[in-house]
């Protein structure tokens, strides 16, 4: 008997983020979204709505983006859809694997956790700015180090999002945000139950600051206990941002 429920597949993805208007489909402009959900509907002959864990902003990259689709097709192997879509998003999408799920898995909703990294290097190289920030600048990392383990717990992030509408409170739980260097840079790894429009983006902006003697630890601590509106942090470029991977 052949089943008649919709198929639910999930879908790993990675992208570089340089050349796409973000994730969220948008009219005119390319977004990963959009040339997944075209790949697919050429694929299974059928309108397909691509649910992810997130959106990401434009310019930012991921590694271990996950969404889901529902289909009528029963027919195409998990393998196929991955190579078939490949063929047709062009070089900067790569789905690294198709599964089956059930409900009621979900990409957003029954994600656990989200782990980004930043990348910022001390020196220019030109093979690599497509995917991290040359901050031009020099910066202490024990004082970041130690700033950015303040960020650990459940806080409002409004002094570090920039404000949408639709958001009613900018509250999440970050379980880690270390702060590695290295001899090229740092890296800035930090997993949280949830984000908010750049919210990474303006805490690596204020860690530089708090690095570079601009921003001081009680003022960022500040930023962190009594949150506001319009913070006026800086907001690193989207570059070095990577969704690294989605935890369930």
């Amino acid at each position: 008997m052949t089943s008649t429920a919709p198929r639910q597949l999930k879908l790993l993805i990675e992208y570089d983020g340089t050349e796409f208007s973000g994730w969220q489909v948008q009219l005119r402009v390319r977004t990963v979204q959009g040339v997944i959900e075209t790949a697919l509907a050429e694929i299974f002959g059928e309108k397909i709505t691509l649910y992810g864990s997130g959106r990401t902003d434009a310019g930012v990259h991921a590694r271990g983006q996950i969404a889901h689709i529902y289909t009528n097709n029963h027919k195409l192997q998990c393998e196929h859809i991955r190579m078939g879509v490949n063929s047709l998003t062009g070089r900067d999408v790569n789905i690294r694997a198709v599964t089956e799920v059930e409900e009621p898995f979900h990409a957003r909703f029954s994600a656990l956790s989200r782990i980004y990294k930043y990348t910022i290097l001390n020196r220019p190289n030109p093979l690599l700015l497509r995917y991290v920030w040359w901050a031009n600048r020099e910066w202490d990392d024990q004082e970041i180090s130690h700033a950015a383990t303040l960020l650990i717990g459940e806080h409002s992030f409004k002094s570090f999002c920039r404000e949408r509408p639709d958001e009613k409170d900018y509250i999440c739980k970050v379980y880690k945000a270390m702060w590695y260097s290295n001899p090229d840079g740092a890296v800035l790894e930090i997993e949280a139950n949830r984000y908010f429009h750049q919210m990474v983006r303006g805490i690596v902006g204020a860690l530089i600051d708090v690095g570079r003697g601009h921003v001081s630890m009680q003022k960022f601590t500040e930023l962190i206990e009594n949150p506001k509106d319009n913070a006026q942090v800086f907001f690193a470029p989207a570059s070095g941002l990577v969704l690294e991977r989605v935890n369930y």
